[in-house]
């Protein structure tokens, strides 16, 4: 996705964040939170994010490519906490794939959205080996 309807849709959810945080990650809700520590700041943050879960894995969509804030935090401390219907996962390994590698893992209306705004990415995270003893 790129230009001004980029920036237009960074704008809404911008402002919208504070509303989708209300429900996002509890039980029933598509929308989950990414839980992350800021690389400078060393504060804890959280993301809404629509999360797709796949056997030990998580995929998120990168609509905005691999510039965000939370991305890089994820990326730089190679950890983070993913809450989804109403359940904490603590996740490591975070690679940034091609999104023909996740997009089978996705609603199909998901999957319409994608394409429509061109999303070319995802990250893709697993959930720590000592959460599954």
């Amino acid at each position: 996705m790129r230009g001004s309807i980029q920036n237009a849709l960074r704008l809404f959810t911008r402002a919208m964040r504070p509303l989708a945080l209300r429900s996002a990650g509890k039980e029933g809700s598509s929308t989950s939170v990414v839980r992350h520590v800021g690389r400078r700041s060393g504060r804890t943050y959280q993301t809404p994010v629509i999360a797709a879960q796949h056997d030990d894995s998580f995929l998120i969509a990168l609509p905005y490519g691999k510039r965000t804030d939370w991305l890089k935090n994820v990326l730089d401390a190679s950890s983070a906490t993913i809450v989804t219907n109403g359940h904490t996962y603590e996740v490591d390994q975070p690679e940034v794939i091609p999104m023909a590698e996740a997009t089978a893992y996705f609603r199909p209306r998901e999957q319409r959205m994608h394409r429509q705004f061109h999303v070319d990415s995802a990250l893709q995270v697993r959930q720590r080996q000592e959460a599954h003893r």
